[in-house]
């Protein structure tokens, strides 16, 4: 595998963990904000985790 390739590779895993993420965060405020606040809470942990394995992938070289 060439180089760019791997490159590529790499930037459309980092898109696709930061698309989760933000959909995930997106989702937990939604839930908090119309009141279903154990929903919130749920989707809260996940893009918590989500938000902390894009940061750690980001960081890898």
């Amino acid at each position: 595998m060439s180089i760019g390739g791997r490159s590529q590779a790499r930037q459309r895993m980092l898109r696709r963990a930061g698309l989760i993420a933000g959909v995930l965060v997106l989702l937990a405020l939604v839930f908090l904000i119309g009141g279903h606040w154990l929903l919130g809470v749920i989707f809260g942990i996940a893009a918590v985790a989500a938000i902390w394995l894009f940061l750690q992938a980001r960081t890898v070289r």
